[in-house]
């Protein structure tokens, strides 16, 4: 069975500094050479070539409507001075140069755009005016249809250089929408109809809702993303509405033949279609997905949370899986960067081939996916220079437009990883360049002993020590009479040894091979960001909990969390320096701690269940897990997360001769203790599950 090439370990020092993640060469191929998968390849290999997040210049695609030039403001306008003063920006008696000061042009301007984008971010409201607003704002041509003797009903066209819409009004509110793409291919106009359904029901009021109160924002976002294909594509010549769609034929090829393959495999007999379509998209090449979730455009997904949820039924199985959070690659295009590696845009479904899969060589094992690597697309000569007697000779050009991929949403990942998915000739975006944080602070942000979060100089890469209160339900075993009851639980997080985090927003690229290869350790950190946050963060909670007949994890209630606190080296140091000369603390500081004491007072009485977890990153996100174990037996635990969000048992004391075999009379085994954190996706519901279920 083929899975996506998993990127290797590498191995690297685990605390990696900050002169270390932002120096290095990056190894990526020519433009001119077709894609090699060998050289990609070596980007996880730990003896390739080192390199660390850079600043990456932000694409036009984030910019004011995809625009790169916005047009001019004029703040002497009414509207513009009740938006300045709405947002505390002073009075505009003194100018535009008192609000600017003296600063150098480039300083300005970066002023200028950000008053800009703060003031684009509310969208407006769903109206005649709003959308016509909207569609000049993104480039494309607007006009009337007006009506026709008695008629109340109008029409608002927007067309582009390879799109048509039109919305049909009466009295202010939208009553139909058509769009299409009238010189696109079949693979992109037999997606028009999915799409502006999309855009409809982003405009028409919802049960009880009144046209004053319908939000432009769902809508702009959707037609923002068709807008960009259609700014960026030249007629004729470039149309990426077909490029995009192209990569969206040949991942769907491959999806199709991923599940076939998951059938035929004898572990997997007896699976339904649901289940299959999970496994694949969870473990393989991911499930790409064309206008869903009330989103336009391609995604590529290849994250479900509560993948392994179990219900009294399929049917409920199968509906709670399709309608828990999932993690997406939101796939389309954006302008060149000229700093950018990455090759421009091609136009083909031909990314693979029609077979799917090739004869491996004799050092590869089992089927091996064909890829292919379609010609560059070239633009068209302009009329003008075809007309020119002077011109001789017309090189052809290549499109200044390449493909992006949006996370939906963002995922932090180790500084290591950033390095290694850079090395794969992507253009990996630094959204906060100048930002500096470790990895465990992304996922959990610290706290001080009043609760509230440090700022990112305090949050440093110190040792540090959080302690989380959660109440949990205990579930006896099916067998037993006793009633469910709510156990308070004390997780203790320790990091030692802190690495350095990025988060990845988005990136360029210029196969789709570059985004499956990723697919492993994107899953795997992913899962340890969903460990992190459902068992040490205050707002964390799952709908898991323990099927009452099975000895397996189930959906049922949730996880009331308590309180989270946060102490490191830092912390300390902080309060013998608020000490007074004989040692004695100030008057504030003891109020401060006082507080904090009445805080977690109540949970801290008694914990049912104390449980201390150790992370480390490097060379692979581990979790040392120590709890109280039938009697006076401890529990400890090492586990890996691994590619694909496998969980592998390093090691364990918790099954022996006397308690392998089950009550059902099933044989336990060691990899089920990773498998049930996989289904409950917390370690303190899987600690509890153990304890209750396992212990003698």
């Amino acid at each position: 069975m083929t899975t996506p090439t998993p990127m290797k370990h590498a191995l690297s020092q685990q605390g990696k500094t900050p002169s270390q993640s932002q120096h290095g060469a990056v190894a990526t191929p020519p433009v001119s050479t077709p894609f090699s998968a060998a050289h990609a390849a070596s980007a996880f290999s730990p003896h390739g070539p080192r390199s660390s997040p850079q600043q990456i210049k932000k694409s036009p695609a984030t910019t004011l409507g995809g625009h790169p030039s916005v047009p001019a403001v004029n703040f002497d306008s009414p509207s513009a001075a009740a938006a300045l003063s709405a947002l505390n920006m002073g009075s505009l008696d003194s100018g535009l140069s008192g609000f600017l000061g003296r600063t150098s042009e480039d300083e300005r301007a970066k002023r200028l755009d950000a008053m800009i984008n703060i003031l684009s971010q509310r969208k407006g409201l769903v109206s005649e005016a709003g959308l016509e607003r909207l569609a000049k704002r993104l480039g494309l041509e607007v006009f009337w249809d007006a009506p026709v003797g008695n008629e109340t009903k109008k029409s608002l066209i927007i067309a582009g250089a390879a799109l048509e819409l039109s919305i049909d009004f009466q009295k202010d509110i939208v009553q139909s929408l058509s769009l299409n793409f009238p010189d696109s291919a079949e693979i992109v106009s037999k997606h028009a109809a999915a799409a502006g359904d999309i855009l409809l029901k982003d405009l028409q009021l919802e049960d009880g809702q009144l046209p004053l109160t319908k939000s432009l924002a769902g809508f702009a976002d959707n037609f923002e993303r068709l807008a960009m294909l259609d700014k960026l594509s030249q007629n004729p010549g470039l149309n990426l509405y077909e490029a995009v769609a192209g990569v969206y034929e040949s991942l769907l090829r491959l999806h199709h033949w991923e599940i076939s393959k998951l059938r035929e495999e004898p572990s997997f007999a007896g699976k339904r279609d649901f289940e299959i379509e999970c496994l694949a998209l969870c473990t393989r090449s991911g499930r790409p997905t064309m206008n869903s979730r009330r989103r336009t455009g391609l995604s590529l997904d290849y994250w479900k949370q509560g993948r392994n949820f179990k219900s009294e039924t399929p049917e409920q199985t199968a509906e709670m899986i399709e309608n828990t959070k999932t993690w997406s690659l939101l796939i389309g295009c954006t302008t060149m960067d000229p700093d950018n590696p990455v090759s421009p845009v091609r136009v083909s479904d031909k990314w693979i081939s029609v077979d799917v899969e090739r004869m491996p060589l004799p050092e590869e094992l089992g089927p091996v996916v064909d890829w292919l690597d379609p010609p560059p697309t070239y633009l068209s000569t302009p009329e003008d220079e075809k007309s020119d007697s002077g011109v001789l000779l017309h090189a052809p050009r290549l499109p200044e437009a390449v493909f992006q991929a949006i996370f939906d949403p963002p995922i932090h990942i180790s500084a290591d990883l950033w390095d290694k998915i850079r090395q794969l000739g992507v253009g990996v975006v630094d959204s906060s360049p100048e930002k500096l944080t470790t990895f465990d602070n992304l996922i959990v942000p610290q706290a001080s002993n009043t609760g509230n979060l440090k700022s990112n100089d305090q949050a440093n890469a110190e040792a540090r020590t959080t302690v989380c209160h959660k109440r949990i339900p205990n579930f006896p075993h099916p067998n037993e009479s006793e009633e469910v009851q709510v156990m308070n639980y004390m997780n203790t997080l320790y990091i030692y040894e802190p690495v350095y985090g990025k988060t990845l927003t988005e990136l360029t690229f210029s196969h789709p091979q570059h985004l499956v290869m990723m697919l492993p350790h994107l899953r795997q950190y992913v899962f340890l960001s969903i460990l992190m946050e459902n068992s040490f963060k205050d707002d964390a909670s799952s709908n898991i909990t323990f099927n009452a007949t099975k000895d397996s994890p189930a959906a049922g209630s949730d996880t009331a969390a308590m309180t989270t606190r946060t102490k490191t080296n830092m912390d300390e140091f902080s309060g013998f320096m608020q000490s007074g000369p004989n040692g004695n603390r100030s008057v504030a500081t003891k109020q401060e701690d006082a507080a904090a004491e009445q805080a977690t007072e109540e949970a801290e009485k008694a914990p049912d269940l104390n449980i201390d977890v150790t992370l480390t990153i490097l060379p692979v996100p581990r979790l040392q897990v120590v709890f109280p174990f039938n009697g006076n037996k401890t529990a400890n635990i090492l586990l890996e997360i691994r590619e694909n969000g496998h969980v592998h048992v390093e090691a364990q004391n918790v099954l022996d001769e006397s308690n392998m075999m089950g009550r059902g009379g099933r044989t336990r085994r060691v990899e089920d203790i990773g498998l049930v954190l996989e289904a409950l996706e917390d370690i303190g519901k899987w600690a509890n599950f153990l304890v209750t279920r396992w212990a003698q």
